[in-house]
């Protein structure tokens, strides 16, 4: 049986182009959420609330993630062998299960 040939490497300009858009990306992105928990000179009233609304709006939300592709791993069809979870799908959805489980502890503890 003959061997596949082998994958050529990326060319060196294609990984420093995708090296130079992440860092672009992550200074894009950074002013914008500057000034949403950061203030100058000690932050208005009701700050502190603000993000604790937020964490825990977003702790809720990655957990309710979680619990969804949990659920997905059990529910999905198990009868293709090149799917994903063909094989390993009761440990995806225990993983799954127990971050989200972590996540809306936390959530309930912020």
């Amino acid at each position: 049986m003959p061997t596949p040939p082998r994958l050529a490497a990326p060319p060196t300009w294609f990984l420093l182009m995708s090296v130079g858009l992440c860092v672009a990306l992550l200074l894009a992105a950074e002013p914008a959420l500057a000034n949403k928990f950061e203030t100058i000179s000690g932050g208005v009233s009701g700050s502190a609330s603000f993000k604790r609304d937020w964490l825990v709006k977003f702790l809720l939300t990655a957990g309710g993630v979680s619990l969804g592709s949990a659920v997905l791993a059990v529910l999905v069809p198990h009868n293709n062998a090149l799917f994903l979870n063909f094989s390993n799908w009761k440990q995806s959805a225990l993983v799954m299960f127990v971050i989200a489980c972590a996540l809306f502890a936390a959530a309930a503890l912020v």
